[in-house]
């Protein structure tokens, strides 16, 4: 009996080694030109240049020197232990929120309930979802008060919406509510308000008064206000600085997070209030683009929310040490210094030799070995200004205006010898 067997030779398919050739889309046709053309962060930008100076001290970065507080860390710690690092709700753990509800109202004199609370990844993702959902409509503008954080500007460009910048320099830095309402007279569309206080790069506080003359003009105007209030707590003269949010609740997004209030930058928790009427459409954003918040994360933040009020107070009285020694220091040495009554930075203009605040700052990195950021990334064209910050060792900041002195003293001896 013979057994009959197939003999077909099998050969490998072809198919698998085609080689195509090397080639990919058209960057025009894919990329959004709105992107292509964006600039990279002006302030990482410039930190990078200046990193390559050996022996450079950095007064750049909004980086608070101090260590997030133990307490906070061993909240951490137990929420791991616990195995706490599934996914959350996509707003935010119901104890977080009911904390940072707490803390609107302890601190803060706000009356926010938890269900109008989304906690982020960081204040700039509470930033990007609240301004995408609101700059989403066809005819929408962004209207800002410069020098403002880059990222308003940005997100307004990405978004297609109209920006509207409003100079702050001839009015001490502080919005003016004559200028907002002309600005909005010339709105045709959904018209958002950005504010940021304590500022940033100034640190200027708009005041009670102040914020209640602009929620008159935003609520007659029918627009909403987006208040960045990442600094409230390191404010000086007022404390903590007051929100817009006081005037027009229904009105009004407060962004905010646990970066700067309790050193927990590297954490990436933020959060964002909202009206009840327009948190659910963030939210809707904000699951999209994230999903959720780490959920160790957020149960240290809970921890600092409730128990967290002393180490506020200890950083706050530090950093106004810190301001105090910085600005008197530079004022000895000549500089013009915008009065700062909170954030941590110093907005200092450009001695008039300089042509502006750049070539100021690459001067000042280069000959000096002290780095500060130029104006310009916080203005839509050329600044007299730079930026200092003061998030750094009182150590640290002796060091740099003993450079500081020292190079304004060569360029004064230069200017006599001429």
């Amino acid at each position: 009996m013979t057994t009959s067997t197939d003999s077909t030779t099998h050969t490998p398919s072809t198919a698998i080694h085609t080689h195509y050739p090397a080639s990919r889309p058209s960057p025009d046709r894919v990329i959004p030109q709105a992107i292509a053309r964006l600039a990279p962060s002006a302030i990482r930008a410039f930190d990078a240049e200046v990193s390559q100076i050996p022996g450079i001290i950095k007064l750049t970065l909004g980086e608070p020197d101090f260590p997030t507080p133990e307490f906070i860390k061993r909240a951490a710690t137990r929420a791991l232990d616990a195995n706490r690092t599934h996914y959350a709700p996509n707003a935010g753990t119901e104890g977080l929120r009911t904390a940072i509800s707490a803390y609107l109202a302890r601190r803060r004199g706000l009356a926010i309930s938890s269900d109008r609370i989304i906690v982020t990844t960081g204040a700039s993702e509470a930033l990007s979802t609240t301004l995408g959902t609101l700059l989403a409509v066809p005819g929408a503008e962004l209207i800002e008060f410069t020098p403002a954080f880059g990222q308003y500007a940005s997100l307004a460009r990405i978004h297609g919406a109209k920006l509207t910048a409003i100079d702050t320099a001839g009015n001490g830095f502080h919005p003016d509510p004559t200028a907002l309402d002309r600005a909005l007279d010339h709105t045709h569309g959904p018209a958002v308000v950005i504010l940021n206080s304590p500022s940033n790069p100034t640190g200027t506080v708009a005041s009670e008064d102040e914020l209640r003359d602009l929620a008159r003009i935003i609520d007659r105007h029918d627009a909403i206000a987006v208040s960045d209030e990442v600094y409230a707590e390191i404010s000086f003269e007022h404390r903590p600085a007051p929100s817009i949010a006081k005037f027009i609740p229904e009105r009004t997004v407060v962004i905010d997070s646990a970066s700067k209030t309790y050193a927990m930058t590297g954490w990436r928790l933020g959060w964002l209030a909202a009206p009840a009427w327009l948190a659910p459409a963030i939210l809707k954003y904000h699951q999209l683009a994230v999903s959720c918040a780490a959920t160790f994360s957020m149960d240290a933040a809970q921890e600092a929310y409730e128990h967290g009020d002393d180490a506020i107070d200890e950083m706050v009285e530090e950093y106004h040490r810190r301001r105090d020694f910085l600005a008197g220091a530079l004022n000895a040495a000549g500089y013009r210094t915008v009065n700062p009554q909170g954030a941590f930075y110093l907005y200092v203009r450009a001695p008039e030799r300089y042509a502006n605040g750049l070539e100021f700052a690459r001067d000042l990195a280069e000959r000096a070995k002290v780095a500060a950021i130029p104006g310009t990334a916080f203005a839509a064209g050329p600044s007299p200004y730079v930026r200092f910050s003061y998030a750094a060792s009182l150590d640290t900041l002796h060091q740099a205006t003993d450079r500081i002195r020292a190079f304004a003293d060569r360029q004064d001896n230069n200017r006599q010898d001429r």
